[in-house]
């Protein structure tokens, strides 16, 4: 039997699509619904899990102009939904510093020890890692040890090197893999 779980770094998702788009391509949804990425990427294969890593937005956002309280309210309606969908745990991080310079904390921390932990206890068999951070390295090295499979999705031109070749299987993100999720 081959049990997926994804693991997905949506704060770099979220930055790699912005990217995208501001390069010209504004066909990506950066309001994806992540249980069909997740069944994209697990194919036939039994979907166990989605494990989906963010940053609440800050709260200061609601003290700024109609544009960051627009903001701020698509951005809690979307982890709302997202909150919802079948097989799916939603996971915070937090801001740390000013809105000046706020820097996302306990993501990777996070995905790393849910990752490790999660294989130790042997809820999956496969974990597919939706992100372009090199950080991951040592999560995926000792995913292995403990005789899982890891694969990895990633941007074009933003993976690092040893997760490349440190994964089971890389593929690249499409478009196609982000539908929108109806908020």
């Amino acid at each position: 039997m081959n049990r997926i779980s994804v693991y997905i770094d949506n704060s770099n998702v979220f930055k790699n699509i912005k990217s995208i788009r501001q390069n010209g391509d504004r066909n990506w949804s950066q309001l994806y619904d992540p249980l069909k990425l997740a069944k994209k990427l697990s194919g036939g294969r039994e979907l166990v899990a989605v494990y989906f890593y963010c940053v609440p937005p800050p709260a200061w956002l609601l003290s700024e102009n109609e544009e960051s309280k627009q903001r701020h309210a698509t951005a809690s309606k979307y982890y709302s939904a997202v909150g919802k969908l079948p097989k799916v745990e939603l996971r915070y991080g937090y801001l740390q510093g000013d809105k000046s310079d706020p820097h996302e904390k306990n993501i990777d921390t996070q995905i790393s020890s849910d990752m490790v932990a999660h294989a130790a206890l042997s809820q999956y068999d496969t974990a597919i890692l939706v992100s372009n951070d090199g950080d991951f390295l040592s999560a995926i090295t000792n995913t292995k040890k403990l005789g899982k499979r890891v694969e990895l999705l990633f941007f074009r031109g933003y993976l690092s090197g040893s997760l490349r070749k440190n994964c089971d299987l890389t593929r690249r993100a499409r478009k196609s893999y982000f539908e929108p999720l109806t908020i």
